[in-house]
C-alpha cells in the first residue's frame, strides 16, 4: 500500500496552463480531479502490470460515478495510425474492464483479489459524476471537437492520453482565436479558462507521435 500511496502522491499535482483570462485560483473540480487521476492510475498499472493501481482506479472511478458519453468529433486530419509493433500504452476509468484486467494479473494472489471483489461488491457511486468521452487520434494528426461554455464561467478541458505519445491540447473561441493550450511533451493535458462570450468552442487534440494515441477527454 505504501507503493500506492507514493504514487497518488505524485500524480496529484495538476498543471494549469496558458489562459485567456486567468481564474483566480486555477482549481480544478473535485469530479474532475478524480477522473484524471483514475486515468493516470489506469495508464500505469497498464504500462507496468500493476494490479493495485487498476483497483484503485476502478474504485475511485465507481466512487466518482463517472458517465461515458458520446463526443463526437467535428472534424481533424485523418493521418496514420502507425506502426502498432511498439504500441504498449492503455487508459481507461470503465469499472468492470479496470477489474476484469486487474483479476487477469492478478494470479492466485489472495490479496489482490479479496480487493477486487470488495470493489465489486462494496464500493457504491455517486449519481451524476463527470462525463467523459474516449477516442484515438492517429499518428501526426489530430481531432477537434466543439464544446460550448458560458461566458464568465470556469471552462475545463481534461485530456489523458494512453502514454505512448505526446499530446498537446488547443482550445480556440469561434472567431478561431486561441484562448487556453497545453502543449508540453506529455499527454497529460488540462487547461481552465474563463470565457468572455457564450458561445462553441473549439477543442484541438494533436498527436505529435508516429503511432495512435487512445485518449479519454472530459469537459464541464
Amino acid at each position: 500500500m505504501k507503493k500506492l500511496f507514493v504514487m497518488i502522491a505524485l500524480m496529484l499535482p495538476m498543471a494549469v496552463m496558458a489562459q485567456e483570462e486567468k481564474d483566480a485560483t486555477g482549481v480544478v473540480p473535485e469530479g474532475e480531479k478524480a477522473l484524471r487521476l483514475a486515468a493516470e492510475l489506469s495508464k500505469y498499472g497498464y504500462a507496468n502490470d500493476d494490479a493495485l493501481s487498476l483497483i484503485q482506479a476502478a474504485r475511485i472511478s465507481k466512487k466518482a460515478g463517472f458517465t461515458l458519453e458520446d463526443k463526437k468529433k467535428v472534424e481533424g486530419d485523418k493521418g496514420q495510425p502507425g506502426s502498432k509493433a511498439g504500441k504498449k500504452g492503455q487508459v481507461s476509468v470503465e469499472p468492470a474492464k479496470l477489474l476484469a484486467d486487474a483479476k487477469a494479473k492478478a494470479g492466485d494472489d489472495g490479496v489482490l483479489l479479496a480487493l477486487i471483489d470488495d470493489v465489486n461488491s462494496n464500493v457504491r457511486g455517486a449519481v451524476g459524476g463527470p462525463k467523459y468521452g474516449e477516442s484515438h487520434v492517429n499518428a501526426g494528426s489530430s481531432d477537434l471537437y466543439e464544446v460550448n461554455f458560458k461566458a464568465g464561467e470556469s471552462a475545463m478541458v481534461i485530456v489523458v492520453g494512453d502514454g505512448d505519445t505526446d499530446l498537446d491540447l488547443y482550445v480556440y473561441d469561434n472567431n478561431g482565436t486561441l484562448v487556453a493550450r497545453d502543449a508540453d511533451y506529455t499527454d497529460d493535458c488540462v487547461v481552465t479558462f474563463t470565457p468572455r462570450r457564450t458561445g462553441k468552442f473549439t477543442v484541438k487534440i494533436v498527436n505529435r507521435g508516429s503511432v495512435y494515441n487512445s485518449y479519454l477527454i472530459g469537459t464541464n
